[in-house]
């Protein structure tokens, strides 16, 4: 890994500050979210996720989502709103080492992968919350689970993440990233995160309970395939962003919005 000047550390370390008191100024609505239905759960654990958080023209951003939804930055207030005029792509892969589905244990590692676009809260949930732009897992079931709500979801056999105590690597499907994150590893804010997908006839969420995060921040380096939603979105076959190498467990659960 390359060594880093000290205004790369301290963009890394005040963006970490950014997003503890982006959590800290956070109030949830009041209002009650109304019941949904429930497709299915799953509950990984040991997760070690290389992700890069870019910037994306605006007119992209919304051009990609439905109606209803409007895209903000990552860097603000959990749902909304952040700093104007900026959309936020987020794209990371985490690599588990055990887990659960629907109740029953999961033999090996498990991986899962996001690209998704920051949006501006969508229900009463508290968290951050995402659109859904694309999705890769390794696993069958989670792959099927996910195609039921409607989810763009691939199954990529080999996706995965791996790190060290300075940078790291995530591909599969159409993205690949390295990151370069020099900084200790501190508390991150992510909590409850809401990512939402709408179809034709259904709109569907994938409810994300974070446990433990921590996170390691730097520069990530993005690669997407020629002529992919995500070279279309970011308008780029490669950029540069926010990298962050996070450590967590999370829960997971499939909801069909009412």
């Amino acid at each position: 890994m390359h060594t880093h000047s000290k205004d790369l550390r301290l963009t890394a370390v005040s963006f970490t500050a950014a997003l503890v008191f982006a959590l800290a100024s956070a109030v949830a609505p009041s209002a009650s979210a109304t019941p949904n239905d429930v497709l299915g759960s799953f509950q990984l654990r040991d997760c070690v996720e290389v992700s890069a958080i870019v910037s994306v023209p605006p007119e992209r951003a919304a051009a990609a989502l439905p109606d209803g939804y409007t895209s903000s930055s990552f860097i603000g207030l959990p749902g909304g709103p952040g700093i104007p005029g900026n959309s936020s792509l987020l794209m990371g892969v985490e690599t588990c080492q055990s887990g659960t589905i629907d109740g029953v244990p999961v033999d090996g590692p498990v991986t899962f992968g996001e690209r998704v676009l920051s949006v501006d809260r969508k229900d009463a949930r508290p968290g951050y919350h995402f659109y859904a732009v694309e999705q890769v897992t390794d696993n069958q079931q989670i792959h099927d689970l996910m195609r039921s709500a409607g989810f763009d979801i691939t199954l990529v056999p080999g996706v995965g993440a791996t790190a060290d105590a300075v940078g790291g690597v995530s591909e599969g499907g159409s993205v690949r990233i390295v990151d370069e994150a020099p900084v200790p590893r501190l508390p991150s804010p992510l909590g409850q995160v809401s990512i939402w997908k709408d179809t034709e006839n259904s709109r569907s969420a994938l409810r994300l309970t974070v446990d433990r995060p921590t996170a390691q921040a730097g520069i990530g380096h993005v690669t997407a395939e020629p002529n992919s939603p995500i070279a279309s979105l970011m308008g780029t076959e490669t950029t540069t962003g926010i990298g962050a190498i996070n450590r967590f467990d999370f829960d997971a659960q499939v909801e069909m919005v009412r």
